[in-house]
């Protein structure tokens, strides 16, 4: 998996880049020069470095804390390159704000992006350093070899037609067994409860999730519980959170295009608003959710935030991601290991269904990192830039330093030894001497890392604990809940269920292969996006079904008004093309 050769041979011509703050240098200083000027003597005389900070705006950062970073992850970037990263804040409207970077002309030396499209902005302003241009200060991304095809694909298809390196893509390498994103949770204690009633269809879970408000229709706190709850944060050019439920059924309808339906089974692609979409049904779910009682009334407007807060509290039956349960199935909330009645969000899949399943990201995925061609220091920030691609320092990140909760058996095989810390990622746990904080705080700010999760390294074994064999048997496990759950789908994981029942529907790294459209062609997905948000969520609150027709009409004439038939067209010979050109990189 890995030239280590190559990376120790380019890391020898590494020029150490300068470390005295962006207000130095500029980009055209050189890395002999940055060093002269940012070394000074010691008594021993030996070289010591100054201190620097760079500023960073990560988009796809899931914290909106902003400011010096702090905790373990930062301590490890302090002791190796004497560095701090200051983030921008992020939170909601992201774009917006790159939007206010871009007419302002400078970027925060460190960009991460979450999307080509907003990467082409910056790109066509001329506002990035060609990292090609600095292969030697960049061993990682250029030596690795889990890397070269992403470096490839970037040059040759998101460059512009530059053949530059603009952007470096992030989560490169195989996709991680039992790893699934968009998986139908329901609180356990009530379903079982009901007898564990067989869902065969999405629309099932509507005459399940009734029963089982009624069963529970409060909290022991006395608060009102809600079938389904929603949240309008991440909404672009759709009710994102409506829309995703399209996951479900290995249907895309966020990488090829959000104003498209790509079915990743059969390989075809329509419009988002085609009459038989799935978009259709998803809106058609919710407002007959939403006509039963069953939808918080709030889910239009409240923050994401604020829905997590009710999961949390065990206010809402239903959730859509496997990871989003707030804090109620952390063991500390008492509920997952309950001796009496185990409870928690569990993973309970429609007989219809065929959940998607990533694709080995030979090239990536659609989020990217890029230096600012406007930072003073750029040898600082392509010097931190390979160090957030270094495979050890991913492994750090996202395990921990070894000693601390983890350690290596005698056969060399890593192994968890302190799950407290691990489980409860939110408490600040981490030794005080190797930098305090959470555990979560060494990818928490970054959201992803350079390789994916279940890289291989060299000893054999995966970059990140979660596939470690120790910690797959102790999965099966767990908690209580997680063993009668188990036990339910008489499986030890959910890959291994829904493999033996054909409802997996694994991806193709096509999806991420679409080019991006013209500045013109945006500009009226983004206006068809500003109609379909809102009728979307008229539908979802629709008085009657009859209504629900009716809006779904005005708003599929509207965007046809504005180009929906030229979107779609689009799109489609975009994604024949992109099943051409994967046959390259799978």
């Amino acid at each position: 998996m890995r030239k280590r050769g190559l990376a120790l041979a380019m890391t020898a011509a590494l020029v150490v880049g300068t470390l005295a703050g962006c207000g130095g240098n500029s980009a055209n200083t050189s890395g002999s020069q940055a060093a002269q000027q940012s070394e000074a003597q010691t008594a021993d005389g030996e070289q010591s470095r100054e201190e620097v900070t760079l500023s960073a705006f990560i988009q796809q950062s899931v914290t909106g804390e902003s400011g010096i970073w702090q905790g373990w992850g930062a301590q490890k970037l302090h002791d190796d390159l004497n560095m701090k990263i200051n983030f921008d804040p992020t939170g909601n409207e992201v774009e917006s704000k790159l939007s206010q970077y871009l007419v302002a002309g400078e970027l925060p030396d460190i960009i991460g992006f979450k999307g080509l499209d907003q990467a082409q902005l910056a790109m066509d302003a001329g506002m990035l350093l060609p990292l090609d241009e600095y292969q030697d200060q960049l061993p990682n991304i250029f030596g690795e070899e889990v890397y070269q095809n992403a470096v490839k694909y970037s040059q040759d298809y998101t460059s512009g037609g530059s053949g530059k390196l603009y952007i470096m893509p992030t989560a490169i390498g195989p996709t991680a067994y039992n790893a699934y994103n968009w998986v139908p949770l329901l609180q356990w204690s009530v379903y079982k409860t009901l007898g564990k009633p067989e869902i065969n269809t999405l629309e099932d879970y509507l005459d399940v999730v009734e029963q089982m408000v009624k069963e529970k229709p409060t909290t022991p706190d006395g608060e009102k519980v809600y079938g389904f709850s929603l949240f309008s944060d991440w909404d672009k050019y759709t009710a994102l959170e409506i829309s995703t439920l399209s996951f479900m059924y290995g249907i895309d309808t966020e990488y090829v295009s959000t104003l498209m339906e790509t079915n990743i089974i059969t390989n075809e692609t329509k419009s988002l608003l085609a009459d038989d979409s799935f978009y259709k049904r998803a809106l058609k779910f919710y407002f007959d959710a939403n006509q039963r009682g069953l939808l918080d009334p709030d889910a239009m407007t409240q923050t994401y935030d604020e829905m997590v807060a009710k999961l949390s509290s065990g206010r809402v039956m239903f959730s859509w991601f496997s990871w989003l349960t707030g804090t109620y199935n952390d063991p500390n909330a008492g509920h997952v290991n309950n001796e009496e009645d185990p409870d928690g969000y569990a993973s309970v899949v429609a007989k219809d269904m065929k959940l998607y399943e990533a694709p080995d990201q030979t090239i990536g995925r659609n989020w990217y990192f890029g230096i600012s061609k406007s930072c003073k220091n750029p040898d600082a920030a392509l010097e931190f830039l390979n160090w957030l691609y270094d495979l050890d320092v991913c492994q750090y990140l996202t395990n921990g330093p070894e000693g601390v909760a983890w350690e290596k058996g005698e056969s060399g095989e890593p192994v968890i030894t302190n799950w407290d810390i691990v489980d409860q990622k939110t408490e600040m746990l981490m030794p005080e001497d190797v930098g305090g904080g959470a555990f979560q705080d060494g990818v928490y700010a970054f959201n992803t890392l350079g390789p994916q999760a279940a890289t291989e390294l060299d000893d054999g074994f995966t970059l990140s604990y979660r596939y470690w064999p120790s910690t797959i048997e102790r999965d099966a496990t767990k908690t209580k809940m997680k063993v009668e759950v188990n036990e339910w789908l008489g499986t030890t994981t959910l890959a291994e269920y829904l493999y033996a029942n054909d409802m997996v529907g694994k991806s193709t790294q096509a999806v991420n292969m679409v080019q991006i459209p013209s500045d013109d062609q945006q500009i009226i997905e983004t206006q068809i996006g500003e109609v379909v948000k809102k009728y979307s969520w008229q539908m979802v609150y629709a008085k009657d079904e009859a209504e629900f027709e009716s809006l779904w009409q005005t708003m599929v004439n509207d965007a046809k008004g504005l180009g929906l038939d030229q979107i779609t067209e689009y799109y489609t010979t975009e994604w024949n093309n992109a099943l051409e050109k994967v046959k390259d990189y799978e």
